[in-house]
């Protein structure tokens, strides 16, 4: 059944097994699997259900620190929420993400990746897609391997609303903004939901999860606790510390030989025994292919600045050999405690909560893990004789990374992780090992905001898999 908030706050159950707030990836997995259980569900959404400025300025905020997206535009605040823009790649979590790496303390899992396995069938289902082919090594004594992808084109507003409709144990209700929360310091007793009019109803529930995406739930939290002095989080948990990103730049150009780019796009990366010998975390390539005058454009370079590898890249190239290509690199991000979520001090939003204000910066640590693989890729490479690589001036150089919006690259991933990390004691983490906020009896987190790491996959697959982890946990309660 659908409410639009906006119409009516009076229409609302009493009271439901589970109150979700957000509908996007993690929250309508959540919501319709324990609606499928049987179980009453109010699934509370902020926006409508389509996109609108009202609803897209709750997300904005500032960045202080490295260049950055507007907060605004790098999420979506409506049915189904950013999966109305992801671009779809879909990849699992390895088994060595989830696992304790030499040299950096916070970068792992307090559960092995078997105990999200069971439930990667029914995720690749919900989002359409076949499961990824494994890893294929191409090369051992450098450690090269392919990765398998997936595509899913699933928006989840789109693909799940009648879905919804249909539901007889899911209530979900638009234009419902959530705007307070009441504890009574063991448990959540209700929250409060909003309309754009500045009407307001009180949702209870016996079960509150919280599904608002990988800044917001940091946000909400940060300011449930201001409202209630302390008590909905334990104040000894780092509350929105250990903010995540991939980060993601265009690192050169290379002329290979053609098995090296057999399809317009292919995905490298290193090998777990590699990275370990290398002391890096997760790092991957994407070498897709020019079109031929960018591919003559590069043999002339070649020849120009190495005349005799030029001179090898041209004689293949008239036999269509080689081609050129280019490469773009994305890699998981050390978490460290300075990257954050914090309450803007001077700015609000039109229901009187702080806006976001997001502390992050890419360290010569994560820059590390860059050049570190991308040397051992090209050592590969020339070792074989697969090709050139020319990299990128700042890649080497001194001068860090580069302002994304000059050199006309991504910069980043739009993957907002951590927050509000996973972890087995509250000094390390806000969730227990089955997303449960540390200091509540009955308030879970769903999303990429409980990942203590992030390791270089796409995120929304593993969010997907948390997602009816959680679900499962939940369905006895």
């Amino acid at each position: 059944m659908h409410i639009d908030f906006s119409l009516s706050v009076n229409g609302l159950p009493k009271i439901a097994d589970f109150c979700v707030v957000g509908s996007g990836p993690a929250g309508m997995t959540v919501a319709l699997e324990l609606g499928d259980y049987g179980r009453s569900v109010i699934l509370l959404e902020g926006g409508g259900l389509h996109q609108s400025d009202e609803s897209q300025d709750i997300y904005k905020g500032d960045v202080i620190g490295d260049p950055y997206f507007e907060l605004d535009s790098a999420r979506l605040r409506y049915l189904g929420g950013t999966s109305g823009h992801w671009d779809g790649h879909c990849v699992p979590l390895g088994e060595s993400d989830f696992q304790k790496k030499e040299g950096f303390e916070n970068a792992h899992w307090p559960i092995e990746k078997k105990g999200l396995d069971p439930f990667l069938k029914k995720a690749l289902s919900i989002l359409d897609i076949r499961q990824p082919q494994d890893d294929i090594v191409l090369d051992q004594e450098f450690g090269i391997k392919e990765i398998g992808i997936s595509y899913s084109q699933v928006r989840f507003g789109e693909k799940y609303r009648e879905r919804l409709n249909a539901s007889k144990h899911v209530t979900y209700v638009t234009n419902a903004n959530l705007t307070g929360l009441k504890t009574d310091g063991q448990r959540v007793v209700s929250v409060t939901a909003t309309n754009f009019f500045g009407q307001s109803a009180n949702v209870k529930a016996k079960h509150f999860i919280l599904a608002m995406g990988g800044i917001e739930n940091s946000r909400m939290l940060l300011w449930s606790n201001h409202q209630t002095k302390g008590k909905c989080v334990d104040p000894r948990a780092p509350l929105g510390h250990y903010w995540m990103e991939h980060p993601s730049f265009r690192v050169g150009h290379a002329l290979v030989q053609l098995e090296m780019a057999k399809t317009k796009m292919r995905l490298v990366g290193l090998t777990d025994a590699v990275k370990r010998k290398l002391s890096t975390l997760d790092c991957r390539f994407w070498v897709r292919e020019l079109p031929r005058e960018g591919t003559q454009a590069l043999v002339r370079d070649l020849l120009c600045v190495a005349p005799k590898a030029g001179a090898w890249a041209a004689s293949r190239v008239g036999k269509n050999l080689v081609c050129g290509t280019t490469l773009f690199a994305d890699w998981e991000q050390e978490p460290i405690w300075d990257n954050h979520v914090k309450l803007s001090e001077t700015k609000r939003d039109r229901f009187g909560i702080p806006l976001t204000e997001l502390h992050w910066k890419k360290t010569d640590r994560d820059l590390a893990t860059l050049r570190k693989s991308l040397s051992q890729f090209n050592d590969y490479v020339m070792a074989r004789n697969l090709g050139r690589i020319k990299f990128t001036n700042w890649v080497f150089s001194n001068d860090g990374f580069p302002d994304y919006r000059v050199t006309n690259d991504s910069g980043a991933g739009y993957h907002h992780m951590g927050g509000t990390r996973m972890a087995d004691t509250v000094k390390n983490g806000v969730v227990d090992s089955n997303c449960r906020v540390f200091g509540q009896e009955n308030l879970y987190i769903a999303g990429s905001s409980v990942f203590p790491s992030g390791g270089s996959a796409n995120p929304t697959l593993t969010i997907v898999q948390l997602a009816l982890r959680l679900s499962e946990h939940l369905r006895n309660s």
